[in-house]
């Protein structure tokens, strides 16, 4: 036994990553769990060119739920940095998937197809920024 195992054992030393979710009818997850397509995710918009005196960037905050994910899309006319603030998944930019967690930052290109995937079992939360390309 290494020492975090025995810590683990010793102060039932817990990740919430490593949790199992319950699925009663009062939980999200039972509510959603015959979904088609299973996109689920809110987005916030809190600085953007016409609202705000930022003529080319736009700043959002986006939760995607647990086993669900975002609307795959481009932008032709906008590049995109992501910062991970929380929670765990998979990202696709065009066909390249990886793993992202958080404290991971990345860009995305103009043009390119992306999509992100919730793994977890707590909302995958992300700050994101867009500007226009002239």
């Amino acid at each position: 036994m290494n020492a975090y195992e025995d810590v683990s054992r010793k102060f039932s030393l817990k990740n919430i990553n490593d949790a199992e979710p319950d699925i009663c009818d009062r939980s999200l997850r039972y509510h959603t769990q015959h979904r088609k397509g299973n996109i689920l995710r809110d987005t916030y918009k809190l600085i953007e060119p016409g609202k705000s005196p930022s003529r080319k960037l736009t700043l959002g905050y986006t939760l995607i739920y647990p086993e669900c994910s975002n609307t795959g899309h481009s932008h032709n006319d906008l590049e995109e940095v992501y910062f991970i603030l929380q929670g765990k998944g998979v990202m696709q930019i065009d066909d390249v998937k990886f793993p992202v967690k958080e404290g991971d930052a990345f860009y995305i290109p103009p043009n390119a197809y992306h999509i992100t995937y919730n793994t977890g079992i707590i909302p995958l939360v992300i700050l994101w920024v867009t500007g226009k390309i002239d």
